[in-house]
């Protein structure tokens, strides 16, 4: 979210309707349905096999990076 987040600051003067604007504000209502880390990777799961190309695409890129950061146990990672 915060790469979209930069990318959109970076891309000023572009209207409300612009594809990374709708990606940001889509994973932000996934990020708002969700209460586990459980449910939200099942949110991408689901949302992968979308009839919505738009959503498709957004959540099967959300996922590969979901599980790169996502240890077995299905909580996220922490830097320390």
């Amino acid at each position: 979210m915060h790469d979209y987040e930069r990318q959109w600051a970076r891309a000023t003067g572009h209207g409300v309707r612009h594809p990374l604007r709708l990606k940001m504000e889509r994973l932000q209502s996934w990020c708002s349905e969700t209460s586990s880390a459980a449910d939200f990777e099942a949110r991408l799961v689901e949302a992968a096999q979308s009839d919505d190309i738009g959503t498709a695409l957004l959540a099967d890129e959300m996922l590969g990076l979901w599980r790169a950061v996502t240890p077995a146990s299905g909580q996220p990672q922490t830097n320390a």
